[in-house]
């Protein structure tokens, strides 16, 4: 009878551990955070334009990035999207602000590592030169500028100047690029998602918004941690 009672113990033992190691895998590696106040290094103009509050994305050994939004930010009226533009902003328009933290290996979609600092984030849309084909299908994307290099909130015009000026955040002649992702219903509340096939850990947050003077709510969603294989 014992020997009957062993043998029907064994299996469960085993089990437990199996099952916890299961859990432990399916947690999820990132979380997000609040952040309250602004960064040193933020130009007072650039500054008078954000949230204080900013989105925090921590990893397993801690804070990431932060990204802080403009306050009511301008948008286009009566915009209506197209298969490869979906969001109603002006090329070159102040969108938001990064910060890298220390010892992250940090890169933008391209895998461009990008040092530890603070960058504004500025709207530019993919040229249609073929020089860009496999980055991503849509053409929104961010551009991460070094903050020293943008103080004014003012959009920069021309597409040469946002990328030379983008090109110095990872240290190329290529600028620091984030792919956005459109918002397929309206955003809640202010997530991080992960696409595990892809490895990408996505910002989604829905903030106010202005087109002329109609207020109104914007979704968006943007590829924060994560890069393109191509």
């Amino acid at each position: 009878m014992k020997r009957r009672l062993s043998a029907l113990l064994v299996p469960v033992v085993l089990l437990i551990p199996a099952g916890l190691l299961l859990a432990t895998a399916a947690a999820p590696s990132h979380k997000l955070g609040r952040a309250k106040t602004l960064p040193k290094g933020t130009a007072p103009k650039i500054a008078a334009r954000l949230n204080a509050t900013g989105f925090q994305i921590a990893g397993p050994k801690g804070p990431v990035c932060t990204i802080w939004l403009v306050k009511d930010i301008p948008i286009r009226d009566k915009f209506k999207p197209s298969l490869s533009v979906k969001y109603p902003f002006m090329p070159g328009q102040l969108v938001g602000l990064l910060q890298v933290q220390d010892k992250t290996g940090y890169t933008d979609f391209r895998g461009q590592e990008m040092k530890p600092g603070v960058y504004t984030l500025r709207y530019g849309q993919q040229p249609e030169d073929g020089n860009h084909v496999g980055t991503s299908d849509l053409a929104d994307f961010l551009l991460g500028i070094p903050a020293a290099r943008d103080t004014d909130p003012k959009p920069i015009s021309g597409f040469d100047d946002l990328s030379e000026k983008s090109a110095g955040a990872s240290g190329s002649t290529h600028p620091a690029i984030f792919s956005m992702l459109p918002a397929e219903k309206p955003i809640k509340a202010a997530t991080i998602s992960h696409d595990k096939d892809h490895d990408f850990w996505i910002l989604n947050v829905s903030t106010p918004a202005r087109a002329k003077t109609r207020a109104t709510k914007l979704s968006l969603r943007f590829i924060a941690i994560g890069r393109t294989p191509e």
